[in-house]
């Protein structure tokens, strides 16, 4: 096998370290132009801690770096998969947005953080035995994330049957999908002894594949999106009075309230979910909330489908 320059980290992870480094950097970009897709930010955080996880894993633990004690290379290098492992129940939560996960994550954390503070951060260093630690340590994270992987399959297939949103479905699985199997490396490594270099380069090839295919539906989605919107923007701004009349005609026949209607006028002239919230003086969740009604109402699966639904 071969390695970067004279340390232990393999050259395959290097090169996947820095594809991921320029993934970062890419959404990044994409959500510095479009700060309402919080579901991004939080996909932000996902990538730049599987780069720390892959440095981390890839350089330690190594005996020739001298100015990082031994036992704190060992849990950078072995157990910062679950540092990953925390913050996968949030990830859940608030980017597929599935409220069911609400315990998962405010709280869910603590089931993987704990077991990790008491093994890695007392245990470790009275018994100073890393095979015992890094075995006994997955138990309790291991029990959790089968319950929060079986509670995130239900909460998926629910939400599916509500709206019917079938890409909706897909992408949600894929972000899971992807994101799992990385939280459960250190049962591979430290029961089943998988070699470190495998496991991360296997999971780490199938998370940037499922990242790619879900970024491109992901542009191409708001690409289109926001060409529809600028396209009825334009025939909403140039419409008749009568047109206006049909859209309050339209609200009230499918009993939007006062507000749902308010925002979704809004929506029609091209104002974006921060704007709203702003010129209404409430929160943008609030207002997601609101369009979240309006799309049960009228049976509609987007702002676009909202809109031809209320002026036709």
């Amino acid at each position: 096998m071969s390695f970067f320059l004279n340390t232990n980290m393999p050259l395959v992870i290097f090169f996947i370290i820095i594809i991921e480094i320029t993934v970062l950097f890419t959404q990044i970009i994409q959500y510095l132009s479009r700060t309402k897709e919080k579901s991004r930010l939080y996909h932000i955080f996902l990538i730049l801690l599987l780069i720390l996880y892959n440095v981390f894993e890839g350089f330690f633990p190594d005996d020739r770096i001298q100015f990082i004690p031994i036992k704190l290379q060992n849990f950078l290098g072995y157990g910062f998969g679950y540092v990953f492992a925390t913050y996968c129940p949030i990830y859940f939560y608030k980017a597929m947005e599935l409220e069911a996960l609400r315990f998962h994550g405010r709280y869910g954390y603590l089931f993987v953080l704990v077991p990790m503070i008491l093994f890695y951060g007392i245990l470790y260093p009275i018994i100073g035995d890393l095979t015992f630690t890094r075995k006994f340590v997955y138990i309790v994270p291991a029990i959790y994330a089968l319950s929060l992987f079986y509670k995130s399959i239900l909460e998926i297939n629910r939400s599916y049957n509500i709206y019917k949103d079938r890409s909706l479905k897909i992408e949600r699985l894929c972000y899971f999908f992807a994101v799992f199997p990385v939280s459960i490396t250190p049962l591979l490594g430290a029961w089943l002894g998988f070699p470190k270099w495998i496991i991360t380069t296997l999971f780490n090839v199938g998370f940037l594949i499922v990242n790619w295919i879900l970024m491109r539906r992901l542009i191409s989605k708001s690409i289109q999106e926001h060409n529809r919107l600028v396209e009825l923007t334009h025939i909403t701004q140039t419409s008749e009075l009568t047109s206006k009349e049909l859209f309050f005609e339209n609200c009230k026949r499918y009993n939007l309230t006062g507000r749902e209607t308010q925002i979704v006028e809004l929506i029609g002239d091209g104002y974006k979910y921060k704007d709203i919230a702003l010129r209404l003086f409430i929160s943008e969740r609030t207002v997601e909330k609101h369009i979240q009604n309006a799309f049960l109402k009228t049976g509609s699966k987007s702002r676009i489908e909202l809109i031809k639904v209320l002026t036709s």
